[in-house]
């Protein structure tokens, strides 16, 4: 079994290392952590400038206060730091010790969304929790992340064998994602089911089981999209949202006007016209097409290479972690990249009409405090793994909890 492991990961381990090795060398001083470190707060000084502009219109008109936005945003920053630094403080292994509790923990609230938590356009995702709200999608995520880093690793033999260790995990994913789908929450749902088919490939489970798993999921997703008009209509609309720019295509279209005016360098911080009402959810979903508008074609490269730049750190950590014989930590910290990969993806894509609009947000940019807590234990939890993997391992991972 150790055998087996040990070949599954000298080939991820190989490729990514050929692919790693055409790039440039950097200075000694400038570390994936220091990078990451430094992008991360990048994204949240532009992301905190763009939410009190974005928000301003909106929040004067509902709340009478131009900053409500921005001050929530602030209070989740402050959170979202102490949520890090406690994450931080947990080791590695107590993480993956208690993965199943913390799945429990996972189901229970995304069953408790379904009867208390308060509707917003149609869904059923938040719970409200004094004056603030709680999204368990987002919890979701990193939970998953962390049960199946610990799960590949756990039941490797299975997982590189047999189809016993297939069923268990679809198992386990198709009880989790039922839940999201019931909100419903379909961009959250994809995420997830990816960043797992992901890591299950990526453990070096056979090519026939992965090629099965996603057939069908790509058939349970065609499915939720055919048989569900709203969502048939958001697939419809995108590809030519001009057709009905005031019903389905409002949203899109008025993103895609908001790109077109911002031109190469924008039309500057806080001159944005689609903000004020025409733009739905603004400082949300939509922050890239405010962006865009205010800080052109330059604002959005910036953000954008910010963005890959986080997520190849991310990669590069895990891809030691794996080097050095953490498994777990180095299918975590992939599980975790595949998340802000898809994240930044689907956001940007939808802002810019080449994908169906979603409820995702775009990492440390836009406004949410469950996303950005999430987001900021993530990057807590690279950290973490860089710190502790930067030895080899003296103890060979394996099926041995």
């Amino acid at each position: 079994m150790a055998d087996l492991a040990q070949n599954a990961i000298q080939k991820t381990v190989q490729k990514i290392s050929h692919v790693l090795s055409r790039l440039p060398k950097l200075p000694a001083e400038m570390t994936a952590r220091n990078i990451l470190i430094f992008c991360v707060i990048s994204l949240l000084c532009f992301g905190s400038v763009m939410v009190a502009s974005a928000s301003m219109p909106y929040a004067e008109y509902i709340h009478e206060n131009p900053f409500y936005f921005l001050v929530r945003h602030g209070i989740s920053i402050v959170v979202a730091a102490v949520v890090a630094f406690l994450t931080y403080r947990v080791s590695l292994n107590l993480w993956f010790k208690n993965a199943f509790p913390l799945w429990l923990i996972t189901i229970v609230l995304l069953l408790a969304v379904l009867v208390v938590g308060s509707e917003v356009n149609g869904a059923h995702r938040w719970i409200k929790v004094g004056g603030f709200t709680l999204q368990p999608t987002e919890i979701a995520k990193i939970v998953m992340a962390i049960f199946t880093a610990d799960y590949v690793v756990r039941r490797a033999k299975e997982v590189r064998t047999h189809w016993k260790g297939l069923l268990r995990l679809s198992g386990v994913m198709a009880l989790t994602v039922g839940f999201i789908v019931a909100e419903p929450d379909l961009g959250a749902t994809v995420v997830i089911v990816l960043m797992m088919v992901g890591v299950f490939f990526l453990a070096g489970a056979p090519a026939t089981q992965f090629l099965i798993m996603l057939g069908a999921i790509v058939a349970g997703v065609t499915a939720l999209i055919l048989f569900e008009p709203f969502r048939f209509q958001r697939l419809i609309s995108f590809t030519n949202p001009w057709a009905d720019p005031l019903g389905v295509g409002y949203q899109l279209s008025n993103a895609l006007m908001a790109f077109g005016r911002g031109e190469w360098f924008g039309t500057g911080l806080g001159h944005s016209v689609q903000k004020l009402s025409y733009l739905p959810e603004a400082h949300t979903d939509f922050m890239l097409a405010v962006l865009g508008e205010e800080f052109g074609f330059v604002g959005v490269t910036i953000v954008m290479a910010l963005s890959f730049t986080m997520l190849a750190c991310c990669i590069r950590i895990g891809h030691r972690a794996l080097q050095h014989n953490y498994l777990r930590a180095g299918y975590l910290a992939y599980g975790i990249s595949i998340i802000f990969l898809l994240q930044i993806l689907v956001n940007a894509g939808m802002n810019m009409g080449l994908m169906p609009t979603k409820g995702l947000t775009l990492p440390f940019i836009s406004y949410g405090g469950t996303s950005l807590m999430m987001c900021a234990a993530m990057i807590s939890l690279i950290l973490k793994i860089d710190a502790s993997t930067q030895e080899l391992n003296p103890v060979k991972e394996e099926s041995n909890f």
